[in-house]
């Protein structure tokens, strides 16, 4: 992929017991599936550069998240960090896309990224009788959508027992982290113009965070896609 679609898109699985291509997520949900051809490090930093963190607290607050990930056994070793004592790294990302989202951020790809036109319209592909446990997918994680409850929905597995059992906890603490930071309402918003292209959202306000989500069945989603088991 080239790096600036690599930087926006995830690459998936189309069902949750896929066998192929390159990838099966019930084989490498515990071991974890991962490149090795960037610096993991970089990446959060360059995150936290993205979510407006004034950078002179960029690299402190990348390692209190590494050490924050040490104490509730999430492997960091690819973050210059420690490993898990489990020595099961694997996640699972289960992702939810609204049927008429799927086309506007995701295609069927073959590895690698190549169009695999056979499956295209995927919406089409996945809401049809198809044998989805062979195929790939690629979304892009568009703020604007991704950040709305009733646009997308995800739930995350992790194979570490210790981690899963704290991750509410895990999530609490890191939350308090970012406060610290991002507290003040007005970076928060600047923040959010930030992420958001230059403009605040419409749905937008300074504790939407707390606001309880939009119900909808899962009828108004398509067909879950799945993040390829990863350690990262």
């Amino acid at each position: 992929h080239h790096p600036d679609y690599r930087a926006v898109a995830i690459s998936v699985m189309c069902s949750l017991v896929a066998l192929g291509p390159e990838v099966s997520p019930p084989v490498f949900f515990v071991a974890g599936y991962s490149n090795f051809d960037l610096s993991f490090r970089g990446v959060l930093e360059h995150l936290l550069v993205s979510c407006y963190v004034p950078k002179e607290k960029i690299k402190q607050l990348a390692d209190d998240i590494i050490a924050l990930c040490e104490r509730n056994s999430l492997d960091v070793s690819h973050y210059g960090g420690k490993k898990c004592k489990s020595k099961r790294p694997g996640h699972m990302l289960q992702i939810f896309v609204r049927r008429d989202l799927v086309d506007q951020l995701a295609y069927a790809s073959k590895p690698y990224g190549e169009l695999a036109s056979g499956r295209q319209p995927l919406s089409k592909w996945l809401g049809e009788d198809s044998k989805t446990n062979w195929g790939q997918a690629r979304v892009v994680a568009h703020p604007k959508l991704f950040m709305q409850a009733d646009c997308v929905r995800m739930y995350v597995e992790s194979a570490d027992e210790a981690f899963h059992g704290s991750r509410r906890q895990f999530q609490q603490e890191l939350n308090s982290l970012l406060e610290s930071v991002l507290g003040e309402p007005s970076l928060r918003e600047r923040a959010t113009t930030g992420i958001n292209g230059g403009t605040l959202p419409a749905w937008w306000s300074s504790d939407d965070a707390e606001e309880p989500a939009p119900r909808r069945g899962l009828r108004s989603y398509g067909r879950c896609l799945f993040r390829r088991s990863g350690s990262n």
